[in-house]
């Protein structure tokens, strides 16, 4: 049991390595203030709002004077987004390394850290409803009435109480290029911070020239594959698992090759079908399962996208440095509530989070906001 006043000070301290971080170039002379900026801040993203309402019903909570049916843009919404728009993303970025740099230093001098780690890497998408030749904005799936999203490469820890966000880098493109550099990005940042046992992808990385680089970078890894005719030959009517070398190729320019390990296993719910993986590891029949069992964990970071946008603000902005700021303002607050859940249990087993994000947003909104 987790009583109230531990709750708080355990949020409290997360939050402490946040709010203090953050600056938005404001001058003394300003209408507003840089603690304006972070209480409407804090509201948008904890109620996952636009700027324009999330201005208003400050006003209002101020008891100042505000017109709130009209359509024009909140003053105090609309100067937040001109200083956003004013930050470099290299200004943006500074900040909130910062900030995972000190998240990492509570996390070493409480000794919550692992010796060493499994890390996932995936694609967030936040789709995008404005013109298609907008900067950063990438064509992809459709979803939700668009196929343009802004698109975001994240790696995440895959541990029970240490399941954070480490590293970020945005796309500008989503072909085998752009997923091999961000590859090479998120596993170079990572490696600053902790030691990686292994590194999990989905389909979507399943490529030659990425695994390639998996290879070059000398990272374990396990990869979600797309089956070939070639593969499923491999598997007989009376097999259960598969476990075989495996070459991959891309026989257009640019061509590459990969050698790797390729193993499938029992869908869990289809007897019909087979899950299918390549892998740098050694594998065998006994241990296959357990991979894929192993992978299937990593499915954990779609469950942290969900709780990342519990904290994503709401924008119509086409401008990349309000929606850089805004996710990774998002992924900040996420990764303090894995944080202050982290205090809480202390060396307690694993489990449900003490904390819920709701509960974590009242605590935070009433230290801040």
């Amino acid at each position: 049991m987790v009583e109230t006043t531990e709750a708080k000070q355990a949020s409290r301290a997360a939050s402490t390595l946040l709010f203090p971080a953050l600056e938005f170039g404001v001058k003394p002379c300003g209408k507003y203030t840089r603690e304006d900026f972070l209480e409407i801040l804090s509201r948008i993203a904890f109620d996952q709002e636009f700027e324009n309402t999330g201005g208003k019903m400050l006003q209002l909570d101020r008891d100042e004077h505000v017109d709130i049916t009209s359509t024009a843009r909140n003053p105090l919404a609309k100067s937040l987004l001109y200083h956003l728009r004013n930050l470099s993303t290299d200004a943006i970025n500074d900040q909130f390394d910062g900030v995972r740099d000190r998240l990492f230093e509570v996390l070493r001098s409480q000794r919550q850290l692992p010796t060493s780690v499994a890390v996932a890497i995936d694609l967030h998408g936040w789709r995008f409803y404005g013109a298609a030749d907008t900067d950063h904005v990438i064509t992809t799936y459709p979803d939700l009435g668009t196929n343009r999203a802004f698109c975001f490469g994240t790696l995440c820890i895959v541990a029970p109480r240490t399941r954070f966000t480490l590293a970020m880098v945005p796309m500008d493109a989503n072909g085998f290029r752009a997923k091999r550099e961000a590859v090479r990005s998120l596993l170079k940042t990572a490696r600053e911070h902790v030691s990686i046992r292994h590194v999990y992808l989905d389909r979507g990385f399943y490529q030659v020239h990425v695994v390639s680089e998996l290879e070059q970078l000398g990272v374990d890894y396990i990869v979600r594959a797309r089956p070939s005719s070639g593969m499923k030959g491999r598997l007989s009517a009376s097999a259960e698992t598969v476990v075989d070398a495996y070459t991959m190729q891309r026989k257009r320019p640019p061509t590459a090759s990969v050698d790797v390990t390729v193993f499938a296993v029992p869908h869990r719910s289809n007897d019909a079908e087979h899950v299918w993986f390549v892998t740098s590891l050694d594998v065998d029949a006994s241990a296959a399962k357990a991979y894929a069992a192993a992978l299937r964990r990593r499915w954990g970071i779609e469950t942290s996208y969900r709780q990342i946008g519990d904290f994503l603000p709401r924008t119509s902005s086409p401008t990349f440095s309000v929606r850089l700021f805004y996710f990774l303002f998002a992924v900040a607050l996420y990764n303090l509530w894995v944080l202050a859940n982290t205090l809480v249990a202390g060396r307690s087993r694993p489990g449900k989070p003490r904390i819920s994000t709701r509960i974590f947003r009242r605590l935070i909104l009433t230290d801040y906001g």
